[in-house]
């Protein structure tokens, strides 16, 4: 069942997202590099790609994953407090992991700082609409880490409180999952 929910969420990511192989990207919350991967093979490979995941046994996973790929490089912070430089990448991504930052706005402001300033953030996650709700509060109480779940409306508004301008967004079903996606540029 997980493997269903990753194809989906990752095919759905993939079927949006644009990238040039001369972008520096981060994958701010990469897990075990499968997204990573199937962004080389299909818009690879980048001048500069990052995989970021506080947990090193997920990024022990990652650089197994990919060691035959160049110009990888791994880092293992929490979003919020992301040790780049200023203007370091072209793009940003969040996949299915944004509801478990402890302290959503403060990543939202590491996100921004170390985004170039023509920069994209893509944004895929858990949304908090409808019955899924219910599914959430479960999820919550079961599990051991932070959960967060923020509607499509309330991540719109989080972005906009954080100079960003929403390109494209959607908002879809799988089984029992509610998502959204947001492309989102910073404000120029």
């Amino acid at each position: 069942m997980y493997n269903a929910y990753l194809k989906n969420t990752h095919d759905h990511l993939l079927s949006k997202i644009d990238l040039s192989q001369h972008s520096s990207v981060l994958d701010v919350s990469a897990g075990t590099g499968l997204l990573a991967e199937e962004l080389i093979l299909k818009f690879g490979p980048f001048d500069q790609l990052v995989l970021n995941d506080p947990s090193t046994k997920m990024l022990e996973v990652a650089e197994k994953r990919l060691k035959t790929h160049n110009n990888i490089e791994f880092a293992g912070f929490f979003a919020e407090k992301l040790n780049f430089p200023e203007n370091t990448f072209d793009h940003i991504i969040c996949l299915n992991s944004f509801h478990y930052y402890a302290d959503q706005e403060k990543a939202m402001k590491q996100l921004k700082k170390v985004l170039k300033p023509d920069g994209t953030l893509w944004v895929q996650d858990w949304d908090r609409v409808g019955a899924f709700r219910i599914a959430i509060k479960l999820i919550d109480w079961l599990s051991p880490e932070n959960i967060n779940v923020r509607s499509l409306n309330e991540m719109k508004i989080l972005l906009d409180d954080h100079d960003f301008s929403i390109v494209e967004q959607n908002q879809w079903r799988f089984r029992w999952w509610n998502f959204f996606f947001i492309r989102a540029d910073l404000k120029k």
